[in-house]
C-alpha cells in the first residue's frame, strides 16, 4: 500500500450510507473499540491516493483487504467495500467482485 495514500474506515448505517469517518492513523485499537460500541454491522475503506495517480490496487492494498475482512469476521462486523480513489477516478473492490 503507497505510503502517500489516506486510508480511513466508514461506518454505514442500514444503507449503506457513512455514519462516521475514522481515520486509520487513530490507531487499530481505538478503532475497533468504536467498532465494537457502535454496533453498526458494516464498514468501509476508504484509501485516497494523491492525483495524478491510478486507483487500481496494488497487491498490498488486497493483502490488506483480506486481512481487515478476516479481522473484522470474529466481531461479525462485514467489510461492504474497500474503495480507492484518486482525482475523480474510482475503484470498487465490491464492483470489482473482490469481496
Amino acid at each position: 500500500m503507497s505510503a502517500s495514500s489516506l486510508l480511513s474506515i466508514a461506518t454505514l448505517d442500514a444503507e449503506w450510507r457513512v455514519r462516521t469517518l475514522l481515520p486509520l492513523a487513530m490507531g487499530w485499537s481505538e478503532i475497533l473499540g468504536r467498532l465494537v460500541r457502535d454496533e453498526g454491522g458494516w464498514v468501509a475503506l476508504i484509501q485516497r491516493r494523491p492525483d495524478p495517480g491510478t486507483p487500481v490496487p496494488l497487491p498490498d492494498d488486497i493483502l490488506f483487504t483480506r486481512a481487515l475482512l478476516r479481522s473484522l469476521r470474529p466481531l461479525d462486523i462485514g467489510l461492504a467495500d474497500h474503495i480507492i480513489a484518486t482525482g475523480q477516478e474510482r475503484f470498487s473492490f465490491r464492483d470489482a467482485g473482490l469481496l
